[in-house]
């Protein structure tokens, strides 16, 4: 929250300052935190690889693999990342 930072601010530095401009972002999260990956339920040309979180760049290679061969070879994503568990 913005006032929260200000105020952290204000008490670290000890000199006037000035906001020009502030923005926020969102990022959503699962409760569950875990990848989400798949081929959407009812739009069948439509990959979903998602939720990788911190560790995305260490899971990402994995995961895209199995979408790539869920969607070449019609093979099984892992049971605890696979979009199905929310159909």
């Amino acid at each position: 929250n913005r006032i929260e930072l200000e105020e952290k601010l204000q008490a670290a530095l000890k000199v006037p300052f000035k906001v020009l401009q502030h923005s926020c972002g969102i990022r959503p999260t699962i409760v569950e935190r875990r990848p989400v990956v798949g081929i959407h339920p009812k739009y069948k040309s439509l990959g979903i690889l998602n939720g990788l979180g911190t560790k995305g760049v260490s899971l990402a290679p994995y995961f895209s693999q199995q979408l790539a061969a869920a969607f070449l070879y019609n093979k099984a994503i892992d049971n605890e990342a696979d979009v199905k568990r929310y159909v």
